[in-house]
């Protein structure tokens, strides 16, 4: 007992010494800042719709909240995953769930939190352009000559190419290889499609700037909403190490977890990262933030509003879902 109460004494003085030379509580048992870590890594994957989100808000967080920021981008999600459950990065802004990143979530969820959400109501399929005289995923055996037999892909390992010849199967669609490629190489080869009228099947998801710059739809029976192989409507989430809300400022973990993208910012941040021109990946997001205070101040006063809160920040449960938000 009389080691413990020297021990005691000794955290005490510590602690008072600390608040004495820095101001600090944290750590201490009081009610200062939450984390006192001003350096964050984050990891993106080379998704434009996440890029444009995670440069984005490395400036916020740079020019608002005095962070030093590092970003990473790797080829594909489950690195992505890997990578925060690991430690090695703080903070990924684009885990597909329930359904499309169902895998790496399951097997990492231990080390991993939902810190919010980051744009709700995803949807998935395969797409093709709407002069294509098909409605039903069953009808592909007619262009299958035309289609070289192939359904354009993603990076090799994404689970939307693994979605893709499940539906193919389930409808006995023979003679189709889904063909892996880089997200740009598919854009382009949608783009040279459309400009000379030709059939083209493309794994397809929404938020994403393609359906905005062409006229596409989803074939029926192969897209979010009518098949298991698709599942629901999802949400995209932040995703942290299971430290996160102790280890940084308030205001910081505030602003990651209140911030939500409608498809209007979504849209824009896009379009404005996809046209950068010469312009870096970090000098296109800050003249977007310049050209749009509205959206910004948006985030930023819910950003300030959670952190003046007397309320403890708490981590999203597991199964977390739009779905299950709108039936609360």
């Amino acid at each position: 007992m009389e080691r413990m109460t020297n021990a005691l004494s000794t955290a005490v003085a510590v602690c008072t010494l600390a608040v004495l030379g820095t101001g600090l509580l944290a750590g201490c048992g009081g009610s200062g800042d939450q984390g006192t870590s001003r350096q964050m890594d984050m990891v993106t994957v080379n998704w434009i719709e996440g890029l444009a989100m995670t440069y984005m808000q490395e400036q916020i967080l740079e020019n608002r909240y005095d962070m030093e920021v590092d970003v990473r981008e790797v080829q594909g999600g489950g690195i992505a995953f890997s990578s925060v459950a690991s430690g090695d990065r703080d903070f990924f802004n684009e885990a597909w769930l329930p359904t499309t990143h169902e895998g790496p979530w399951g097997e990492q969820k231990d080390q991993l939190q939902k810190l919010g959400y980051t744009y709700r109501g995803t949807t998935a399929g395969l797409a093709v352009p709407a002069y294509m005289d098909i409605e039903h995923v069953s009808e592909l055996g007619t262009f299958r000559e035309a289609l070289d037999g192939e359904i354009n892909g993603i990076e090799s390992g994404a689970n939307v190419n693994d979605q893709a010849r499940q539906i193919l199967k389930n409808n006995d669609v023979e003679g189709f290889s889904v063909v892996a490629s880089s997200g740009p190489a598919t854009w382009q080869a949608l783009q040279t499609a459309i400009n000379n009228e030709e059939p083209i099947v493309v794994t397809g998801w929404q938020p994403h700037w393609k359906w905005s710059e062409f006229d596409l739809k989803y074939l029926e029976g192969a897209q979010t909403g009518q098949t298991d192989v698709f599942g629901a409507p999802e949400d995209v989430f932040t995703i942290v190490g299971n430290d996160f809300i102790e280890r940084y400022p308030r205001e910081v973990v505030c602003f990651l977890q209140e911030f939500e993208a409608n498809d209007e910012q979504v849209g824009s941040l896009m379009f404005a990262f996809k046209d950068r021109g010469d312009m870096s990946q970090e000098e296109a997001m800050q003249q977007w933030i310049d050209n749009n205070p509205d959206h910004v101040d948006q985030w930023i006063s819910q950003a300030e509003e959670c952190a003046a809160s007397d309320a403890p920040l708490e981590y999203l449960p597991d199964d977390a879902t739009h779905s299950a938000s709108s039936d609360a």
